[in-house]
């Protein structure tokens, strides 16, 4: 089996990117606060979150390398 047909969809990635860097649970990069709540999302499946500490949004691309990559996770 082949892993790129396992990874057919940029929402199929977006799930697994979500997994595995908030395996632990979501938290804020900026202040490091676990006090979150969605703030919608876009079509390519990723998530947006909202801090209730520090009042940033953030999604779950934030903070790594993709950040302000152009390129989708699935390229």
């Amino acid at each position: 089996m082949n892993v790129f047909s396992l990874l057919s969809s940029e929402v199929v990635c977006s799930r697994l990117f979500r997994t595995v860097r908030w395996g632990g649970g979501v938290y804020c990069p900026k202040c490091g606060s676990r006090s979150i709540k969605g703030h919608g999302g876009y079509r390519c499946g990723l998530k947006r979150y909202f801090c209730k500490s520090c009042r940033k949004t953030f999604n779950d691309k934030t903070g790594t390398i993709f950040h302000y990559s152009r390129l989708s996770l699935r390229e």
